[in-house]
């Protein structure tokens, strides 16, 4: 009786744990890589780059001719965000993932960062 009780503890705790780590099945790198192909289409945008450090954090840079004003780079930013949103098949992937957005200039350097951290908002700034 007691080994009985033993292995249905055993059991409920895996089950417990194996429930509580679940985590989507998220290609991000894949999505990564169709945000860049679906951005690199847009007039405004050069040239992007990406990386994924294997664990949770996300870059991703656009590299603009002239300089946007806010109100584009928020737009540019949000379409960042919605691709790979869409690219992931995940509209939650924002809660497993931080995300690192810069825009950068041929002229001036990087002038609009952003920040998209994990289950919290989208922080903008510009330089």
């Amino acid at each position: 009786m007691k080994q009985l009780s033993f292995i249905g503890a055993i059991l409920v705790l895996v089950l417990l744990i194996t429930g509580c780590n679940q985590q989507p099945n998220i290609d991000i790198s894949n999505a990564l890589s169709q945000t860049r192909e679906t951005l690199e289409e847009l007039d405004d945008v050069e040239t992007t780059a990406a990386s994924f450090d294997g664990e949770s954090d996300v870059k991703f840079r656009l590299t603009v001719v002239g300089h946007p004003t806010e109100e584009e780079a928020n737009t540019l930013f949000n379409k960042v965000l919605e691709s790979i949103i869409k690219s992931s098949n995940q509209s939650d992937v924002w809660d497993y993932y931080n995300g690192y957005f810069d825009i950068k200039s041929y002229d001036n350097g990087v002038i609009y960062e952003a920040t998209k951290l994990m289950g919290e908002d989208f922080n903008f700034s510009s330089n």
